[in-house]
């Protein structure tokens, strides 16, 4: 596997497509060189950080998978194969590329084992799986990968879009003892809310298409709710790539708790919960206190 390169930049290779959407992922080559991580692309897969490739081409699909290639790529098409960690439909929307491959870099980066160890787990399948945007799934879809000794922790709800945002998500609170539930969408959020209460919730700020019912809007309707008057309602946690002065004087002007900037800083993030979720200390192993 190719090691990190320095300055936040990685290198893309894509393997398949029609010449009309290379044509279209050339403004995410474009968008993609102006940010950072910045991504820029090469023409060989075995000299390439991450890849896209089309999932509906059969020799495209044979190709990355025999390179050895299917955790570090995202696919794009109809369905995914197996051991796959970030997959998008059509039509191509080059934000969304970009969005799961940062989520890329963070696993690989921020995960025990990097990408490879969370591909074989079966529950990758269960999140790849997904088929609607109201999809949700508990933790208990997800068997093993707890590693928490100490009590059990309430429940949580985490709202992304992204595959491997949601995993990475939700492994990271398991391990800490939080019965994680699995929203896909606005709407999909808002009927778990309906159906029971969650401690925390953890909301992405662009969810979907545009038009959907996004993040700082859920986050407007949860703190709206007269089921949640005089401070009952969950404590609410943005988490999103926005890291602009204005995208947080919006959430902060929307109700939440507080605003995480993708990729997350573990020490920050464990903070927040400190803060938040006032058991969370008593809950921990001593050594983790």
């Amino acid at each position: 596997m190719p090691s990190r390169p320095p300055a936040e930049q990685y290198t893309v290779a894509l393997q398949g497509f029609s010449e009309f959407e290379r044509g279209a992922l050339a403004s995410f080559f474009r968008l993609a060189a102006q940010r950072s991580p910045n991504y820029v692309q090469v023409d060989q897969v075995d000299r390439s950080d991450f890849v896209i490739a089309d999932a509906d081409q059969r020799s495209t699909l044979q190709s990355v998978m025999s390179a050895g290639r299917t955790p570090d790529t995202v696919f794009v098409g109809a369905h995914a194969p197996q051991g796959a960690n970030a997959w998008l439909r059509r039509p191509i929307d080059p934000v969304h590329i970009v969005r799961e491959l940062d989520s890329l870099v963070e696993l690989r980066h921020s995960s025990p084992g990097g990408l490879a160890a969370d591909a074989t787990d079966s529950g990758v399948d269960v999140l790849l799986g997904d088929t609607g945007p109201s999809s949700l799934w508990s933790s208990s879809d997800f068997g093993g990968l707890e590693a928490h000794h100490g009590a059990p922790g309430p429940d949580v709800l985490v709202v992304e879009d992204s595959s491997i945002a949601r995993r990475f998500l939700q492994v990271r609170l398991q391990r800490l003892g939080y019965r994680v539930h699995l929203a896909v969408s606005g709407e999909g959020a808002l009927e778990a809310i309906e159906r029971q209460r969650f401690a925390l919730v953890f909301l992405d700020v662009m969810l979907g298409a545009p038009g959907r019912l996004d993040g700082l809007k859920l986050c407007q309707l949860i703190r709206k709710d007269p089921r949640f008057s005089g401070g009952r309602g969950p404590r609410i946690i943005i988490v999103t790539g926005l890291a602009g002065a204005m995208d947080r004087v919006r959430a902060n002007l929307a109700g939440c708790d507080a605003y995480l900037t993708k990729p997350l800083v573990d020490a920050e993030f464990i903070e927040t919960l400190r803060t938040l979720d006032p058991g969370f200390a008593a809950r921990q192993p001593s050594a983790a206190r």
